[in-house]
């Protein structure tokens, strides 16, 4: 086979490409660490548990090791882990971060833009992103997590959590704790929670199921539709509301005992109840177009407030 210079260079080319794929691996293990604070560039952390009180910790890396080192320094109970990469203003790879715990740990992650995964494990958690994902399985603890951009997906969870995404979703299936979660323009999906809980969205939907509220509770979207179905009669305050879309509350076949508050825009709006309101009034906003429809009932001795209202949408209170 005859090889020309041409044939050589792409050899050549080719074996530099593979090299500087190839990934490289640093791991170490620490003891007497009650807190970990790990900040990276654009690299992932992974959560797992571990079998012994020590904390093992392993760095999967693309980067040329040239213009990149991990560093992995412990301060007395607290561990600090981070990204050098030599003064360089541009590089390219990816990095993983593994971290191998005993349960009861205080963890705060940032990242420009790595995604944050966690797995069967009692943990507190401060955790910061760009644009990085987030997806937790079977976790304990009580948490902070915001991302500008990514999604959040959280299953079985117990604990108070407070998720924010800026133009990602959120997802959560099965939650026992109470519940902030704030979405700028994505949706937020909740099925399964046994808490108090605030849900707030710019302009995307909310959708919930399966819902047992231990505290006062609120759901508002701008301009999506809002839909909360209950497994249980409350027993504090709940408003559902929405700017321009609709807002639904399903009692699931539970008894509706409290003090009604529904209201709708009179030119655009809908209000719908399975049941005789007491009073219906108007309230003037300052203008013919903002006027709304107000209607209140109390149903029983209750004297929680159940609150569903809506701008231009459909505003109704489902059996």
């Amino acid at each position: 086979m005859k090889f020309t210079a041409k044939s050589y260079a792409f050899l050549l080319l080719f074996c530099v490409v593979v090299f500087t794929a190839q990934s490289q691996e640093v791991s170490k293990s620490f003891s007497g660490i009650k807190k970990i604070n790990l900040t990276t560039s654009s690299g992932s952390c992974r959560l797992v548990k571990g079998g012994s009180n020590d904390v093992q910790v392993k760095v999967t890396y693309t980067y040329s090791s040239d213009n990149y080192r991990p560093l992995m320094e412990q301060e007395g109970s607290t561990l600090m882990l981070k990204e050098d990469f030599q003064n360089q203003k541009s590089y390219s790879g990816n990095s993983s971060w593994v971290l191998t715990l005993p349960e009861n740990m205080e963890v705060n992650f940032s990242s420009g833009s790595g995604n944050f995964d966690a797995i069967d494990l009692t943990v507190n958690v401060t955790a910061n992103s760009g644009s990085g994902n987030y997806g937790w399985t079977n976790v304990k603890g009580d948490s902070k997590v915001n991302t500008g951009s990514g999604n959040i997906n959280i299953a079985s969870y117990q604990g108070d959590i407070n998720l924010t995404t800026g133009s990602g979703k959120i997802n959560i299936a099965g939650i026992e704790g109470d519940l902030h979660a704030n979405a700028g323009s994505g949706k937020i999906g909740l099925a399964g929670l046994k808490g108090a809980c605030s849900v707030n969205v710019g302009s995307g939907d909310i959708t919930a199921v399966k819902i047992n509220l231990t505290g006062k509770s609120s759901f508002n979207t701008g301009s999506g539709d809002a839909s909360v179905t209950l497994i249980s009669s409350p027993t504090h305050n709940i408003s559902v509301n929405s700017g321009s879309g609709d807002a639904t509350l399903d009692f699931g076949g539970n008894k509706i005992e409290g003090k009604v508050i529904m209201t709708a825009n009179k030119k655009n709006g809908k209000i719908i109840a399975p049941f005789t309101f007491d009073k219906t009034e108007e309230v003037d906003n300052g203008s013919d177009s903002n006027v709304r429809i107000r209607k209140t009932a109390q149903l029983g001795t209750n004297d929680i407030e159940i609150k569903v209202g809506t701008g231009s949408g459909t505003a109704e209170i489902k059996k």
